[in-house]
């Protein structure tokens, strides 16, 4: 083997999928140790701080090391946060990083729960690692990430990433979205800038004004998923209704990025905590300004439903999902009558181009979403309404499918899913390619 040239080893090498067999192979000699520890130090996963103690051995005993790492995820919780610190001297030195996730303990877990004073704020300074690291090769960066007790959900100088110059997807979750940062704070130069295409918030208090600063700032967003918060709140959103995506502001944010946007996701957050919506110029506030939209995603708490159910979507959409999870019901026949009724409506009113629509029951946390005890009685009124749903959409070449979330573990979690955690399954219930069948039981023959 060693008599091959370095060039046709490396292409052997680069077949391997072990880590182990790489490992194996780099301890037999120098030459192999050269050519194929770039390999085993090219994706790291780190869960526990003596594993992070570890890799800084080996990186300070060979520092080239450093320029290997291509992705890394530090994913740990407070019963092994001790030594992740360990890593943060190295991580400005990471000129080859294409992939960042920081996912540090949730205060909504473990003892924090009960009412103790949070005490795991994140052992990674990212904010730091930012301002004064250029990572010239990152790509993407995922963070769940807390500071201290009196802060634990704060963004603040954490919106510098939204001005590094070659990150594409971004991911933030479990934030109080906002960095008293106002469109008077940009400069020309940085607006239509940035080269992000992709942006998800999840489970975050969004302030709309930080939100439409942001939207300002991308050449072309493609993808923007906004999940406002749903679950646990130690901290409420705004009470103030121009901080709230309530406000038809929120399309004005939305249509800076109209020319590029492709998918959109909204969830308005727990209804308990919603701010009522404010008037605003019919002619203006529709969501027909978004004119490449070919998927969109709305809670039907959500205001871009509302403007769905009056002015109708852009020509352009291809796929409509409505989902219920700031609801979060047991389905019920009125729940699910409800749901249906809306969605026809809307079909009728204001949608006369072919989407596919999506309906999605979601997990409740409590108990299994169970459509099967609603649909599959023997009187058909309870299917009529699907079946009335269905051929509206089949009459124009398109298609319904109604799902339900699972946790196929058997064990509920709640968003965002940390490592280690089941995501939910989406389960199909109904389709209309299969007309009369209802959570796998046909009823052609009672119903036709």
């Amino acid at each position: 083997l060693l008599s091959l040239a370095d060039e046709l080893l490396l292409c052997i090498i680069d077949q391997v999928d072990s880590r182990e067999a790489l490992c194996s192979l780099a301890a037999t000699c120098s030459r192999f140790q050269n050519l194929v520890e770039p390999y085993c130090w090219r994706s790291l996963l780190v869960r526990k701080g003596g594993h992070a103690s570890r890799i800084a051995l080996s990186l300070n005993n060979r520092v080239e090391r450093i320029a290997f790492i291509q992705e890394l995820a530090i994913c740990y919780n407070n019963a092994y946060e001790h030594g992740i610190e360990n890593l943060g001297g190295f991580m400005p030195h990471m000129d080859k990083l294409r992939h960042l996730t920081i996912e540090s303990p949730c205060p909504n877990n473990s003892e924090w729960r009960r009412g103790a004073p949070f005490d795991s704020w994140t052992r990674i300074d990212y904010t730091t690692l930012f301002e004064t690291a250029s990572l010239p090769m990152l790509q993407s960066f995922t963070l769940h990430g807390h500071p201290s007790e009196s802060r634990k959900c704060a963004f603040g100088r954490t919106a510098i990433i939204f001005f590094h110059p070659t990150l594409r997807n971004i991911t933030i979750s479990c934030s109080n979205f906002d960095a008293g940062i106002n469109s008077a704070n940009i400069t020309p130069d940085k607006l239509k800038s940035s080269p992000l295409q992709s942006l998800k918030l999840i489970e975050c208090n969004v302030y709309l004004p930080f939100l439409s600063v942001i939207l300002s700032l991308p050449r072309a967003l493609k993808d923007l998923s906004i999940g406002e918060r749903l679950h646990v709140f130690d901290e409420h959103p705004s009470h103030v209704p121009e901080d709230r995506t309530s406000n038809p502001a929120f399309l004005d944010a939305l249509a800076q990025q109209a020319d590029s946007l492709e998918r959109l996701v909204h969830i308005a957050g727990d209804l308990r905590y919603a701010a009522p919506p404010i008037p605003g110029d019919e002619t203006i506030t529709n969501m027909r300004r978004l004119t490449h939209l070919s998927h969109l995603e709305v809670g039907i708490e959500s205001p871009l439903f509302s403007y769905l159910n009056r002015h109708g979507c852009p020509d352009s959409l291809q796929t409509l999902k409505i989902t219920d999870h700031a609801v979060v019901p047991t389905p019920t026949r009125e729940h699910t009558r409800v749901m249906i009724k809306l969605a026809t409506a809307i079909l009728d009113k204001h949608i006369l181009t072919p989407i596919n629509l999506d309906m999605l029951f979601a997990y409740n946390h409590f108990s299994t979403p169970s459509l099967s005890g609603i649909w599959n009685v023997p009187q058909p009124t309870a299917r009529k309404q699907v079946y009335d749903l269905a051929k509206i959409l089949q009459a124009r070449g398109s298609r319904l499918r109604i799902l339900t979330e699972e946790f196929k573990g058997g064990k509920a979690f709640i968003p965002p899913y940390m490592d280690g955690e089941d995501m939910p399954v989406e389960v199909v219930q109904y389709d209309s390619e299969s007309f009369w069948t209802f959570c796998g039981v046909d009823h052609q023959r009672h119903d036709d």
